[in-house]
């Protein structure tokens, strides 16, 4: 999965080449039809592993109470990017989810939905606690995890910020956002 990755951060968003992966790794390709149904089936894979790592990064923040809705909300940011973009399976997010099977679907959506709570449910908490205006959680959840979602389209690796700072930024520029 993480070749996969790989691949397509390479190819910059060119459709997946079984062979590709397979040569990657140092396989036969029906050696990866061993594990995977099908190309779609490896994105598919790919593509929850991306979302369970952010949901890794939610359970984290979420757990911190320590720190303020804010803090919370600003490190989740950081660290869905760096998961979605900095991790081996990053590449995987230029790939279009259109082919997954109703299953594959069903269970992707409630994945992210779940994290889609979890943005929306710190914006709530932070408008309660008063650091953050009246605002719409749903809309604001919208807003990031969409500028967010499609940072794939234009990031690049060897760009002039690195990925931490763009993270960073795009956290800081949110949550001036939502505050009062």
């Amino acid at each position: 999965m993480r070749s996969a990755g790989a691949v397509l951060r390479e190819r910059k968003g060119s459709a997946l080449n079984m062979q590709q992966v397979a040569d990657r790794v140092g396989l036969v390709k029906g050696n990866i039809y061993y594990y995977f149904e099908d190309r779609q089936d490896l994105l598919y894979h790919c593509h929850v592993r991306c979302v369970e790592m952010s949901l890794a990064a939610l359970d984290e923040i979420a757990a911190r109470t320590d720190l303020s809705p804010r803090e919370r909300l600003r490190g989740l940011i950081v660290r869905h990017i760096e998961a979605s973009l900095g991790s081996d399976y990053g590449g995987v997010l230029r790939s279009d989810m259109d082919e997954m099977k109703p299953a594959q679907r069903r269970r992707y959506v409630a994945l992210r939905d779940r994290f889609e709570a979890g943005v929306r449910g710190l914006v709530e908490e932070g408008a309660a606690k008063g650091e953050f205006r009246k605002t719409s959680a749903a809309l604001a959840g919208f807003a990031i995890l969409g500028a967010i979602n499609w940072m794939h389209k234009w990031y690049r690796e060897d760009g002039p910020l690195g990925l931490r700072a763009i993270a960073e930024w795009y956290a800081d520029y949110f949550i001036a956002g939502l505050e009062r």
